[in-house]
């Protein structure tokens, strides 16, 4: 498919989003209009019945999308009397500037991100995996965790740091990346273990598997490297691959209870004990997600208005 079929695809999908909102509103329908990215929904929607029970979810098929969206409503004042709410994830972009209706962005890189976190796993361990605080296992557990994922950032930072620079040059440029990433990490990139996190890869090898990609001067590569070792890596890295993680390490620690019990002697159980997808752990480890203050305070804002 190319580029210009894609874009009208694309923006099909914002046309259809558009008038499902159109829809609700000439039924009479009122409340919380939320316009989400589509995969999101598990996350946000518990977190908005926390303030209102009355909301009508709608996807629009990505971030672009959603921006779409509030682009057409924005521009029909008919529709300033609804309550709107519009749901992004930051990706590698620069921070949006404040709009009318406002839009909440993730202050991370998406909402995948705030599965990630050490506190997360810990409820993880306790309410899927059923192990106790006290137990010798949840501490192994813990402490795998927190090395295996200081190893698993170094090993993916090139990556996340060289698909970083592509974004900003199609945002600054609009030339497009050549890229189209999947959801997982690229095959035999990362090597996966209890006992290591390795990469096996470098920038040779990611250039043979895109080769359409924009080409990158190795002081632009170099300065984004710089400014990632700067950040949170776990909050500033694609999202996808961050949950990636999370699930391989759950896959990893039941096998070694199961199989190899080279760390754990007895059986650890869990639904997902052979697979887990990355959208099935947004929707099964929704709870223990952090919620951030941002969202909070902005969902207050477009329910007061």
């Amino acid at each position: 498919m190319s580029y210009a079929e894609e874009l009208r695809r694309s923006r099909d999908k914002a046309q259809v989003a558009y008038q499902e909102f159109a829809l609700h509103t000439r039924k009479g329908k009122d409340g919380l209009f939320c316009f989400f990215e589509g995969k999101d929904l598990a996350y946000y929607v518990p977190r908005i019945k926390r303030f209102t029970e009355k909301h009508h979810p709608i996807r629009c098929g990505g971030r672009d999308r959603v921006l779409d969206v509030h682009r057409l409503i924005s521009s029909h004042s008919e529709y300033n009397k609804y309550k709107k709410a519009f749901f992004v994830d930051r990706d590698f972009n620069e921070p949006l500037q404040p709009r009318n209706p406002p839009i909440f962005e993730t202050p991370c890189y998406s909402i995948e991100n705030l599965y990630t976190s050490i506190d997360v796993f810990k409820e993880i361990l306790i309410n899927e995996l059923y192990l106790s605080e006290v137990e010798d296992a949840f501490e192994t557990c813990k402490r795998l965790f927190i090395d295996r994922q200081n190893e698993f950032h170094n090993a993916v930072l090139l990556f996340n740091a060289w698909y970083a620079c592509l974004i900003d040059i199609r945002n600054a440029t609009g030339i497009q990346t050549g890229v189209k990433l999947e959801n997982k990490l690229p095959k035999d990139f990362i090597e996966f273990s209890l006992q290591l996190i390795s990469s096996k890869y470098d920038l040779e090898k990611i250039k043979q598997l895109f080769p359409n990609a924009i080409i990158l001067s190795e002081e632009v590569l170099a300065a984004k490297l710089n400014a990632f070792r700067n950040s949170q890596y776990n909050y500033t890295f694609r999202g996808k691959y961050e949950i990636q993680f999370v699930v391989k390490m759950i896959e990893l620690i039941i096998h070694d209870s199961i199989q190899t019990k080279l760390f754990f002697k007895e059986k650890i159980n869990f639904a997902f004990s052979t697979s887990m997808s990355n959208e099935q752990a947004i929707n099964v480890f929704s709870t223990y997600a952090k919620t951030p203050s941002s969202l909070e305070e902005y969902l207050k804002q477009v329910l007061s208005n």
